[in-house]
């Protein structure tokens, strides 16, 4: 399967429904769960969706097979982007949730997920998702807004504009 920006749009949609469905009790305001755990669970929903293509969805992966010989660790290294054009040092970044192939240069998905009434960061998010895409190869960037109510929740897809200079 080809994937393009509709069959990633329509495939997410179908994992949040699923999250909605499966999880809706962790999704109130009121819980105040941590990112992470709805993160955790919505990469849950998304795999069964990209485990057939041989994709693996994972949570907060920061490591990637450097371009050199062999060493010690297995020639993996931590994940790092450059913000040097905007004004930040470089940084080891940890994504919300990928979709790649493991041990292969084959990144499909970059996702950065946030809550509606944790929405702070978001222009960083859309600049991790940039360099994402433009540094490590990612196909698609994607920023998710979840809410309270599914009929609330929003998808953007990168690239992003950004601003020349950005704070984090």
């Amino acid at each position: 399967m080809r994937y393009n920006r509709k069959i990633i749009a329509a495939i997410i949609e179908k994992a949040i429904d699923d999250l909605f469905e499966v999880d809706l009790d962790i999704m109130s305001k009121s819980y105040n769960i941590n990112e992470r755990t709805i993160t955790h669970r919505l990469a849950n929903h998304l795999e069964k969706y990209f485990i057939p293509k041989g994709y693996v969805v994972d949570v907060e992966y920061n490591r990637m097979k450097n371009d050199y010989g062999e060493d010690i660790i297995g020639n993996e290294i931590g994940k790092r982007l450059d913000f040097e054009k905007y004004g930040l040092d470089s940084k080891n970044v940890y994504p919300d949730i990928i979709v790649h192939k493991r041990n292969q240069s084959e990144n499909l998905v970059e996702i950065e997920v946030k809550m509606e009434w944790k929405n702070q960061n978001r222009e960083f998010d859309f600049l991790k998702i940039n360099e994402y895409m433009s540094q490590l190869g990612y196909a698609f960037g994607v920023y998710i807004q979840l809410s309270e109510g599914r009929e609330n929740c929003k998808i953007e897809f990168g690239p992003f504009e950004m601003p020349t200079s950005i704070s984090n």
